[in-house]
């Protein structure tokens, strides 16, 4: 079958084969321009001729095409229909002119008559050219020339058509030798198919013979690989009888190991109700016996003795609840614990004084210092100071600017300059330096003051009493200068309800994470002292480098 497009390749050449032939003949009417010519057809159809051989040889270039000699059908049909248009275009001029053209041989259908006057005129035109040039007219010498050219022309076309009809000829002889050959070629082509063809055949049957072998040892091993599978079947369904058998016998013991279970949970249950219940009754016996213990150690207070607005009664201090522990180094922390106690004992109630107790402080910072005493100043509620036995630096400077201060005899109060632990270069020291003095005099000169003096006469004194500057009277001498305003003998610590033995006694609140003491690489005890908020100083008395800085 031929393709779509090879198929519009042969149409197309047979229609221009057509245009050809119709064209050349339009042409011939032009080009000789015979007037009593009424039509111009073929006698024995040459041109048809042409037209149906080029078409022969359009369908030899299919048919080879199919055989697969001709790779490019397109290329040989453009190669024919160039032979042919040039055929065609020098038939078309020769059939003009002869007769006698083999090739293209015409039928003028116009009278006889004018036919043989045609004729005899350029007979005569030949014979009697020159005699009668003067007696014709100018238009009958010019047609007379013009046929004598035409005449001259023809004898060359033909000449011409003749030799290329004897070389289309020759190309058509090797055409047919082509063919012939290629024929040829078909033919043992076909044969050589043919054989393979025989060949691959007898390969077929070999091969399918091949396979029938095959099929049967498949067949076979198939057979026996489902022999093996019944077998292996068959063992697997003794072994699966087996294990339901077990299953059976284990499933038997595991219920009878829950029953047992069951019942031992049962036993656990009830033995576990009987201990909750002697639980329950020793929980009782229990919470009676510690509330008949805490009765015989609380100690119910008289309010009314505790709450005294004068405190100082008879040689005695009588401290009641509304009490705050200072001990250890002042800090930030320690700074917070008393001011928001002095808070709530002012909210609580402004008629009652409320006792700062320093058992032991070497004094600190002095930010911190001079955050007490601002708290102190700003209480409704009158805050004493009371010193048990030591309080130096800036704790001596807060029990000396108190409101009131109690201490006893032997206490030690101990006042000097403010020390700082120099860092940084020269200039950061001495601006260090002046921030120091700064502070010193912020701290000391109120001091100085409730004691009637200046501040130079203040640190005077300093070094008069000791050469090292620091200042320290017991408790008898301290009133004395106006650093402590009473000396008692007694304090009655009204606030202490509890049995100290059963409930603890009372955790000084400086001994703290952040002020735990500790070992040096020397084995020296240190207790580090917490960081310093900017621009702070630490205002203690610290001889022997007890306290240091982390």
């Amino acid at each position: 079958m031929i393709p779509d497009s090879r198929k519009h390749s042969y149409e197309e050449s047979c229609r221009d084969l057509d245009i050809l032939w119709k064209t050349s003949r339009e042409r011939e009417k032009r080009n000789f321009g015979i007037r009593s010519w009424v039509a111009i057809e073929p006698k024995d159809c040459s041109g048809r001729v042409f037209i149906a051989f080029g078409k022969i040889c359009i369908s030899v270039n299919l048919l080879l095409f199919k055989l697969g000699r001709i790779r490019d059908m397109r290329m040989e049909m453009s190669k024919f229909t160039i032979i042919l248009i040039a055929c065609g275009f020098l038939n078309s001029l020769a059939i003009g002119q002869s007769e006698s053209n083999e090739l293209a041989p015409l039928t003028v259908t116009a009278s006889d008559s004018e036919v043989t006057d045609s004729n005899e005129s350029e007979d005569q035109n030949a014979g009697t050219d020159d005699s009668e040039k003067s007696d014709k007219d100018p238009e009958e010498q010019a047609r007379e020339e013009e046929l004598k050219r035409l005449r001259n022309e023809r004898d060359l076309i033909q000449a011409r058509m003749a030799l290329r009809s004897e070389k289309f000829k020759e190309e058509l002889q090797d055409m047919r030798e082509e063919k012939e050959r290629l024929a040829m070629e078909n033919s043992i082509a076909r044969e050589r198919l043919a054989s393979e063809l025989s060949e691959l055949k007898g390969e077929t049957d070999r091969l399918n013979a091949r396979i029938d072998s095959l099929n049967k040892e498949i067949s076979l091993d198939s057979l026996e690989s489902k022999k093996a599978m019944n077998q292996e079947l068959a063992e697997l369904r003794m072994e699966e009888e087996r294990l339901k058998i077990a299953n059976s016998v284990a499933l038997k013991k595991i219920e009878t190991e829950i029953n047992q279970l069951r019942l031992d949970d049962a036993r656990l249950k009830n033995r576990r109700a009987k201990l909750d219940l002697e639980v329950v009754e020793l929980t009782a016996k229990l919470s009676v016996k510690e509330k008949s213990d805490l009765v015989e150690d609380l100690i119910y207070s008289d309010r009314e003795l505790m709450y005294l607005k004068e405190p100082f009664v008879d040689g005695v201090l009588h401290v009641s609840d509304r009490r705050i522990p200072l001990n250890g180094p002042i800090w930030s922390g320690l700074a917070d614990y008393v001011s928001e106690r002095i808070n709530f004992y002012n909210n609580e109630s402004t008629e009652y004084p409320i006792f700062l107790v320093i058992d032991s402080s070497p004094g600190g910072s002095v930010m911190s210092g001079y955050k007490i005493l601002k708290s102190m100043q700003g209480s409704k509620a009158p805050v004493y100071v009371v010193v048990k036995s030591y309080a130096a630096s800036m704790a001596a400077g807060i029990a000396t600017l108190a409101e009131r201060s109690y201490c006893y005899p032997n206490a030690v109060v101990l006042h000097h300059q403010m020390s700082w632990f120099g860092i940084g270069n020269l200039t950061q020291q001495r601006e260090f330096l002046e921030e120091a003095e700064e502070w010193w005099r912020r701290v000391a000169r109120p001091i100085a003051e409730k004691m009637g003096l200046n501040l130079d006469e203040f640190i005077a004194m300093m070094y008069e009493k000791n050469s090292d500057g620091d200042w320290r009277e017991f408790g008898d001498e301290a009133v004395k200068f106006k650093w402590i305003d009473h000396m008692v003998d007694r304090i009655w610590e009204m606030s202490i309800d509890k049995n100290p033995g059963r409930f603890g006694s009372s955790v000084i609140f400086a001994q703290d994470e952040l002020l735990k003491e500790e070992l040096d690489d020397d084995g020296r005890p240190f207790v580090a002292l917490p960081r310093l908020e900017p621009f702070d100083f630490y205002y203690l008395y610290n001889p022997d480098s007890y306290y240091r800085l982390r």
